[in-house]
């Protein structure tokens, strides 16, 4: 690959990932299914995948904490109507509640107070993909940049969980704090400060790809059909196959969209073809817990991936 082509290929990893800022009405939503895709099986999974991580994600909030960010802004307000009496309550009862906080969870830094998820679930073939990627690379070889941005738009299968949390070395003190200001009648610099101390407020989005999601649970379903007494060996073979085939198609997908580099996906397939060559015997078993290490290995490698992407983008941080 010559430097041309390389950073034609950066250009387009780009677009894919800015995609998701531009979702709107998905072209691709209605075209035909995955190749391989056991139709019923997959929506159950599709569907249950995402309630799965959703429920997950959203259950770290501490109840004390939700109304710590609205309550610090509904004092803000006071101040701005210059009700103190109103605002210095409000304030009283933010600090008890960082402190209670605080009593129940000892060397706490962050405090998750409110949970955002966002979900864009891509529906095209990794064909329609892989076309889409050549046209945005000719219209970028032929300076057709717009063009191109709005070719790739709306092709991310991903959950945004973003978390915004409280930070207790800082918060408590600075509520505190701003209570005598507003005594002593400082009533511009406790807003000052009050406002100040929102902007410390934690706020990290996490991006966990669908289809790797979807591969995972794919794979979690092939791993019980072995030992199902309803089947027979002819029969759980098939059906693994078709499954493991469907979990490969995904991470395909999810490759295609970007989510990690190529290498990242090789080791995985190996050991996922590997699964076939153990069915029904003593090395079965250690074959599908490699699967799952390395699966786990590589959903942490993305993980890093993304971090470092978003140190890139975000130095000061």
């Amino acid at each position: 690959m010559n430097r041309y082509q390389y950073h034609n290929k950066i250009a387009i990893y780009v677009l894919l990932a800015s995609g998701v800022t531009f979702i709107g009405n998905n072209s691709f939503a209605k075209t035909e299914s995955q190749k391989i895709r056991p139709a019923s099986s997959f929506n159950r999974i599709s569907v249950a995948t995402k309630h799965k991580i959703l429920k997950e994600k959203t259950q770290p909030i501490v109840n004390e904490a939700i109304e710590i960010e609205s309550e610090t802004q509904k004092a803000i307000l006071a101040l701005e109507n210059k009700d103190t009496k109103a605002a210095i309550s409000i304030l009283q009862g933010v600090s008890t509640k960082l402190a209670g906080i605080l009593a129940k969870n000892p060397g706490l830094d962050l405090v998750p107070a409110r949970i955002e998820t966002k979900v864009f679930d891509f529906n095209g073939s990794n064909k329609e993909v892989k076309s889409a990627i050549e046209e945005a690379e000719d219209m970028l070889k032929n300076g057709k940049l717009q063009s191109a941005r709005h070719i790739v738009t709306g092709m991310a299968s991903e959950i945004q969980v973003t978390t915004t949390s409280i930070p207790l070395g800082t918060f408590p003190g600075a509520i505190k704090q701003a209570i005598p200001l507003i005594e002593s009648g400082k009533i511009d610099q406790a807003m000052v400060d009050l406002n100040s101390v929102l902007d410390t407020l934690a706020v990290v989005t996490e991006v966990i790809p669908l289809p790797v999601l979807r591969a995972e649970e794919l794979l979690s379903e092939a791993a019980k059909l072995e030992h199902k007494d309803d089947l027979s060996q002819e029969a759980s073979r098939d059906e693994i196959q078709k499954l493991t085939d469907a979990a490969k198609d995904q991470l395909e997908l999810a490759k295609l969209l970007g989510y990690g580099n190529k290498e990242d996906y090789k080791t995985l397939y190996k050991e996922i073809d590997a699964i076939h060559k153990t069915l029904f015997s003593e090395q079965s078993a250690a074959a599908w817990q490699q699967v799952k290490d390395e699966l786990a290995q590589f959903k942490n490698r993305l993980k890093a991936l993304e971090e470092a992407a978003l140190k890139i983008g975000h130095p000061a941080k």
